[in-house]
């Protein structure tokens, strides 16, 4: 049994159609979901069009307001120290 679930999404390929599928079970099961994006450091990181490809895809799986609450990218702590630690 569980009571959420990560969703980790590439930074450059965006949500794959596995994605899709794990995500609609989610949350017909009412799942609350972590939003995390990995690898924003790469050259060819789409943040902005990742998160909102997701954001789409929540829409269109029918999620509830409450499930598609989740902080921008960069926003975290993590995502904050490791795009300041980030050499460029």
């Amino acid at each position: 049994m569980v009571d959420g679930v990560v969703l980790l999404v590439d930074a450059s390929e965006g949500p794959l159609p596995q994605t899709r599928f794990v995500l609609s079970k989610a949350l017909s099961l009412g799942h609350a979901i972590i939003v995390v994006i990995n690898k924003i450091d790469r050259s060819d990181a789409r943040i902005s069009q990742v998160l909102s490809d997701i954001f789409d895809l929540f829409i269109d799986l029918g999620a509830r307001d409450d499930q598609m609450e989740f902080p921008p990218p960069g926003t975290a702590w993590c995502a904050s120290a490791t795009a300041a630690n980030t050499k460029t």
